[in-house]
This record gives C-alpha cells, sequence and structure tokens, in this order.
C-alpha cells in the first residue's frame, strides 16, 4: 500500500498543534527553572513555523534573540511608559518595545 499524503492544511493544523504544545512545555520548564531545556523548546517551535509558514503567535512570550521564555519575575522586566510596553531580557539584556493601546470608552 502506498503512503498517504498529508494535505498542505493538514500539516498546518499539525503544525500549529505541535507548535502550542513546545511552547506549553517550554513554560513548564522556565518555572522547573530549565532555562536551556525553554529555549530549546522555543527554537524548535520557531523552526516547525518557518517549515510550515505557520505564524507562531506568541510573539511577547519569548525574545527574539536569545529564544528564553518569558517568565515575568524570573527572567524578564516589563515596565509600562510613555504609550509603551517595554520588556527587558535578563538573560541577554535585549529590550523589546511594544506600543501600549489604550481601551477607547
Amino acid at each position: 500500500m502506498g503512503r498517504r499524503h498529508l494535505g498542505k492544511r493538514d500539516a498546518k493544523d499539525i503544525a500549529r498543534e505541535r507548535i502550542d504544545g513546545l511552547f506549553a512545555l517550554a513554560e513548564q520548564e522556565v518555572h522547573k527553572g530549565s532555562a536551556e531545556r525553554s529555549k530549546r523548546y522555543v527554537s524548535l517551535a520557531l523552526r516547525i513555523g518557518e517549515r510550515h509558514k505557520v505564524r507562531t503567535g506568541h510573539k511577547r512570550t519569548y525574545c527574539p534573540e536569545c529564544h528564553s521564555f518569558f517568565a515575568p519575575p524570573i527572567n524578564v522586566r516589563v515596565r509600562t511608559g510613555r504609550g509603551s510596553i517595554s520588556m527587558t531580557c535578563l538573560a541577554c539584556g535585549h529590550i523589546s518595545r511594544y506600543p501600549l493601546v489604550q481601551k477607547r470608552r
């Protein structure tokens, strides 16, 4: 019998599930104290996303430079001010700034 080939939609759905699972594992590992393993999970999730052209959807949960998973009191400093949020990675010192969006009345 021949192998069943997955369609593009099926492959993307599987990739999304794996990405979400890897980010969940990264969150568990960073709270356990294993920063290197959580970095590995984040980098694997990003590679899967690149390979299958799937957005990870977890933009503000990891450092774009060193791929450390952010756990606010442990390895990231979050500051708000002047209409933006600045997140400083305590592992590599990279600063990410995002606009602070105000809710409309």
